[in-house]
């Protein structure tokens, strides 16, 4: 399952498995203002585990549908999140 528009994810899909944080914790992190990785990170404690959930660079094995830094440029795409 990939993902290519944030309407697509259920509320409850889990994003971070090791932190258990879902979408819509995420969506509204970003909501919130952290547009960036880093603070998005430290707000919602997603990706500070093994870290597979940032990037698909940091997950090569491509166990997970969707990655934080994809939820961000898609925030950003559409407006939701503003640099």
């Amino acid at each position: 399952m990939k993902f290519d528009q944030l309407g697509s994810i259920d509320d409850v899909y889990v994003v971070c498995e090791c932190m258990e944080v879902t979408f819509k914790e995420i969506m509204d992190a970003i909501k919130a203002g952290n547009c960036d990785l880093d603070s998005l990170m430290e707000a919602t404690d997603a990706g500070t585990a093994c870290g597979k959930c940032k990037s698909r660079e940091d997950d090569p094995a491509d166990e997970r549908a969707i990655h934080l830094d994809e939820i961000l440029a898609m925030a950003k795409a559409e407006g939701i999140c503003k640099d």
